[in-house]
């Protein structure tokens, strides 16, 4: 059974197998014994092809110099890959007529090898289409925000990822790793203090009291991968400091260990905090900053983009609707949800939704369906007395609030401490405190003690 097998691909390329079996959604084979279709395989010997073509060279025994003479004629820019049984008995053929020759045994283990690796690729973009998918929108911002994470899967440089909570910044950071097989998230509002450290770098058994046994962190964890530092704001400085040499040396040293270790990771983080208003505080490093920031993605709140309403609803009605229970949304309904001011963004959206497909039977999703706090929309007016000064401030939504809420007690504290002559052990005294829990929450806040008592 002799063949020909053509390989195709929209844009021609000079590169080997691998790009050209890359396209496999464009790739036709063609199987013909050359006894009863001589025709049909002359007519497709006159059709140009790109960019390869793998040829047999004992199916066609003597044609084999005037089939290869006009498929080179005809396709100058196409790579002709010829194997045999036996190569060096195809002396008579011109080695100008294709560009390697290999035996059957020697195809087959290269084809294989590409073969892997293609199915690499097509796992790649399987994955990569499936997280893109995700990212719903028609505004110009989602649009931007898009091609950007399309740009940022192709480098290794950090990623910082900024907007308010909610706007759906996993999402882009599950996006931009799409190409790794590891994922590791790391949720540093979560941590205690005292333990960063060792979550993200591990210990080695003894290295303090309790280690009974070694640890590995989540960087070293994360090895070959990409590591998402969620809510990196909230990370204390003294783990800054460390994160910092870990992004400028690509090492880590385990508490207790004697040697550094080499990891290859690729670094997102992601806030909700203004981290420049957090470096002016003195909450976090600039220079860690700058080197998070190479890839900056910034995320629009839902309130700004608010065609995206339409089609982000939708999306989660696909999501959440059981099976064979279709439901639409009515221009009513469509006209509440973009008459709200989502305090809560994406989230919140994806909630209402969810609750009306909980409660509603199905068909057409009405405005009274949709469940929604009106209240969120409006400016909530609060008050807090720091010593005897009364402040007024105004939140749209609760993590605002608690953001506000925090930098409060920060100079409360610094007042009370500053009150004291600088003394930690007076005023944990007049405020009723442990010492040594005055000591941890000036840390959680993020306060220098030396900085507070100046």
């Amino acid at each position: 059974m002799p063949s020909i097998d053509f390989f195709t691909k929209e844009t021609a390329t000079s590169s080997f197998i691998l790009d050209v079996l890359s396209s496999v959604d464009n790739t036709v084979d063609v199987h013909t014994p050359l006894s009863d279709n001589a025709p049909e395989i002359a007519e497709a010997l006159r059709t140009p092809l790109a960019p390869i073509v793998i040829w047999d060279l004992d199916s066609f025994a003597n044609k084999n110099v005037e089939y290869l003479s006009r498929l080179r004629e005809n396709s100058p820019d196409s790579m002709i890959l010829a194997y045999a049984e036996t190569p060096e008995r195809n002396a008579n053929v011109s080695s100008k007529l294709y560009d390697t020759i290999l035996s059957v045994e020697a195809l087959r283990l290269h084809l294989m090898s590409k073969i892997t690796r293609l199915k690499e690729i097509y796992n790649a973009k399987r994955i990569f289409r499936e997280r893109m998918s995700h990212l719903v929108g028609k505004s110009e911002a989602m649009k931007g925000l898009r091609k950007n994470v399309e740009r940022a899967i192709l480098h290794t440089g950090p990623v910082l990822i900024q907007g308010e909570s909610g706007v759906g910044k996993d999402l882009i950071a599950r996006a931009i790793a799409c190409v790794y097989d590891k994922f590791v998230t790391v949720n540093c509002s979560a941590i205690p203090d005292t333990l960063f450290e060792s979550e993200l770098f591990g210990h080695t058994r003894g290295a303090f009291t309790g280690a009974q046994n070694e640890r590995i962190g989540l960087f070293e964890d994360a090895n070959g991968g990409a590591i998402f530092l969620d809510e990196i704001g909230d990370m204390p400085l003294h783990a800054q400091v460390k994160l910092l040499r870990v992004i400028q040396n690509h090492e880590i040293r385990p508490i207790g260990a004697n040697k550094t270790r080499h990891i290859d990771v690729r670094i997102i983080a992601a806030t909700n905090r203004d981290l420049r208003e957090e470096i002016r505080e003195k909450r976090f490093r600039e220079d860690l900053y700058y080197r998070l920031n190479v890839i900056p993605m910034q995320l629009s709140p839902l309130r700004d983009r608010k065609e995206d309403i339409e089609d982000l609803a939708n999306y989660f009605i696909r999501q959440y609707a059981p099976a064979g229970e279709p439901y639409t949304l009515s221009s009513e309904a469509l006209q509440k949800l973009q008459n709200h001011s989502w305090p809560g963004n994406i989230r919140e959206l994806e909630n209402v939704i969810q609750r009306a497909l909980c409660f509603t039977d199905p068909g057409i999703l009405r405005a009274e369906d949709l469940q929604i706090d009106e209240d969120s929309r409006k400016n909530v007016r609060y008050t807090s007395e720091s010593n005897t000064t009364n402040k007024v401030f105004y939140a749209d939504s609760y993590d605002e609030f608690r953001d506000k809420q925090l930098d409060e007690e920060r100079e409360f504290l610094k007042a009370t401490i500053r009150n004291c002559d600088g003394s930690i052990s007076l005023a944990a005294e007049r405020l009723n405190m442990n010492r040594t829990a005055l000591y941890n929450r000036l840390a959680r806040l993020g306060l220098s003690v030396k900085n507070v008592q100046q």
